[in-house]
């Protein structure tokens, strides 16, 4: 199972951005898919449950499985334009910062014992129109349509696109476990039963996986003194332990040296000119001091070049335990200050050949919350957002600071009335921010 969902992940990015062709070929596909076995389909809704007849699986389960398919797609693009400024100026001018939605990436699909087929396909809908890869689990107690679907898939289907279990009770908890990057639990609502009426659906369960680091990608048109003061601003405040906060820098590596000084620059000038107007430093305790230098004997063992900014006014002072900035040159994926979480005044820089391989950096880790992109480029900064994925980026070096407070989350809201239709998609997408 593992392998097969990294490899859906590769595919994944390889393909970003999801065109609507692609989703909505796909959605098309997941229509024919239940509508041409229909008949079989039923017959195995029946068998797993005995007291129902394949005329109430038809209306209760294949009909409006149907129609939320079939209202994605007819859908798709409305939901998939990017929302601009408020009021109708914001709407027509397109300019500023305005919102997206993204596939969130790998989804884990958890399908439920009642109303499976109904159920599943609905959620199938929202992340197909987001543009997610799935994988589905199915319950122990519904063998035959798992079997049937497993069968089915892979006449319509990419096993990178959907790929189905046959719901073994023994697979349940591994596959619960697998490190997607959304994984939901299917339960159906209350239907109206009395009155024919279909059940909404929703999900029980929407686990998110956190966000992983938030990296500033320099490009080769960016002015590295200008980048370098903005960088440094926001890391010295409070010691680098604020949201949104770079956590590391992809650099050209023939730029590497010149952006390693004029960071470290930029860090001895500001701190004395930001004192008494910001936060500049916190406090450390014995064990953060003791973490944070562990991760600098360990990128130092690993051959990176350390350089400290402490300016003069700091030096030989006595009493609270504070650490200056330590930039990190050469840094590499196997350090520490790679690896973990660091919240403090630790700088890594990566070299990079072309913007690919920059963006490749980013891909292997967990999809960040933020991205900060600083160039005139205006191919590469186009680039850069189609084959990225974060919550928020910024370019140009615009603050998000002030924005932290309202990006909006993977599923952030959804319940069991809501989460079809256009909620449903918002609800599989990943929404982002970009600030210009």
């Amino acid at each position: 199972m593992l392998e097969i969902l990294e490899q859906q992940r590769a595919a994944h990015f390889s393909e970003l951005p999801v065109p609507l062709a692609i989703r909505q070929d796909r959605l098309r596909r997941a229509v024919a898919m239940i509508e041409e076995n229909s008949g079989a389909l039923c017959a195995a809704l029946c068998r797993d449950h005995a007291h129902q007849d394949q005329a109430a699986a038809m209306r209760m389960e294949i009909t409006p499985a149907l129609a939320d398919l079939r209202n994605s797609l007819r859908n798709a693009a409305i939901w998939m334009r990017p929302e601009y400024g408020h009021g109708l100026w914001g709407r027509l001018a397109r300019r500023g910062d305005y919102t997206e939605y993204q596939p969130v990436g790998v989804v884990g699909l958890a399908a439920p014992a009642t109303l499976a087929l109904r159920q599943t396909v609905s959620l199938l809908a929202n992340a197909l129109t987001a543009g997610d890869r799935i994988m589905v689990q199915f319950d122990s107690a519904t063998p035959h349509l798992a079997r049937l679907f497993a069968e089915l898939s892979p006449r319509y289907f990419s096993s990178l696109e959907l790929h189905i279990l046959d719901g073994q009770a023994a697979d349940a908890g591994a596959f619960a476990k697998l490190p997607f990057d959304m994984f939901v639990t299917g339960v159906p609502a209350e239907a109206d039963l009395a009155n024919g009426g279909a059940p909404n659906t929703g999900l029980s369960g929407a686990t998110i996986q956190p966000s992983g680091k938030s990296p500033v990608i320099i490009g080769r048109s960016a002015d590295l003194a200008k980048a370098a003061e903005q960088v440094i601003a926001s890391k010295l405040v409070k010691s680098g332990h604020i949201s949104l906060t770079p956590d590391y820098l992809l650099v050209p590596a023939e730029q590497e040296e010149a952006m390693a000084s004029w960071l470290w620059r930029a860090a001895m000038h500001l701190r004395p000119r930001m004192a008494g107007h910001t936060e500049i430093d916190l406090p450390l305790s014995d064990a953060k001091l003791a973490r944070f230098n562990r991760f600098i004997e360990d990128a130092r063992a690993r051959g990176a070049e350390i350089l400290v900014a402490e300016p003069p006014d700091r030096r030989g002072q006595t009493g609270v335990q504070r650490m200056p900035l330590h930039i990190v040159r050469h840094a590499t994926e196997d350090m520490l200050v790679m690896r973990e979480e660091i919240c403090g005044p630790i700088l890594p820089l990566l070299g990079y050949g072309d913007i690919d391989e920059a963006i490749s950096a980013i891909h292997r880790h967990k999809p960040p919350f933020a991205i900060y992109y600083f160039g005139r480029d205006g191919a590469e900064r186009s680039h850069i957002l189609a084959r990225t994925i974060s919550s928020a980026i910024a370019l140009d070096g615009r603050s998000l600071a002030i924005a932290q407070a309202g990006i909006p989350q993977p599923a952030a809201g959804l319940n069991l009335a809501t989460a079809h239709g256009e909620a449903g998609f918002h609800g599989f997408s990943r929404a982002r921010r970009i600030y210009r």
